[in-house]
């Protein structure tokens, strides 16, 4: 039998160490569950079984107060669940039930997210965005349909007159800051151009 040497807490992880060398990172809500202690007997299977077989409730309760703040991404929740140390097939488990339960959809996160960020950054940026929360290709296009070519331009142009006045009147330069918030050439262009038109220069 194997024994407990170490047991730190940190982040919402117990990370348990055994005098064997092994090393068990479990959730503090499961190991307040089943608490150890250094001297312990304990098998670090046995632990990790225990963690697997008992993981599931505090996962999706992890997941739900997640969600209760925004609306999320699977690729979020996934990566959320698995820092604070749920194995993969608990994760799978609650993703699972979530999407059951209509309480998960990466197309409504994508509406909602597109919608949103449409207020500063253009299409470009937003796209990449989905991608790095790992939305599909086709649901960030789906999402960005939304966002009309007019409505894009007219928040460009409002992010032009601002950097209009912080670059002097510069149009490259507020052009060139169009694109880097993600405006299509061609928009960032019109933008700068628009508010150079508007401010008399």
């Amino acid at each position: 039998m194997d024994r407990v040497t170490e047991v730190k807490r940190k982040g919402g992880v117990a990370t348990v160490v055994f005098l064997s060398g092994a090393v068990v990172k479990v959730p503090s809500a499961l190991y307040l569950e089943r608490r150890v202690r250094p001297g312990d007997p304990m098998d670090p299977e046995a632990y990790r079984l225990f963690a697997a077989q008992r993981g599931y409730p505090h996962a999706l309760e992890a997941a739900m107060k997640y969600l209760a703040l925004r609306e999320r991404s699977e690729k979020e929740v996934r990566d959320r669940l698995r820092r604070s140390c749920f194995d993969d097939s608990t994760i799978h488990r609650v993703i699972d039930a979530l999407q059951g339960h209509h309480l998960l959809s990466d197309q409504r996160f994508a509406r909602q997210w597109a919608q949103s960020r449409a207020r500063k950054y253009g299409k470009s940026r937003i796209a990449q965005e989905l991608r790095f929360k790992g939305v599909s290709g086709a649901e960030a296009q789906a999402a960005l349909a939304q966002v009309s070519e007019e409505e894009e331009f007219s928040r460009a142009l409002e992010q032009a007159q601002k950097l209009y006045r912080k670059f002097k009147g510069e149009q490259a330069k507020v052009t060139q800051a169009l694109i880097r918030r993600g405006y299509g050439f061609s928009i960032a262009k019109k933008a700068a151009r628009t508010a150079a038109e508007q401010s008399g220069d």
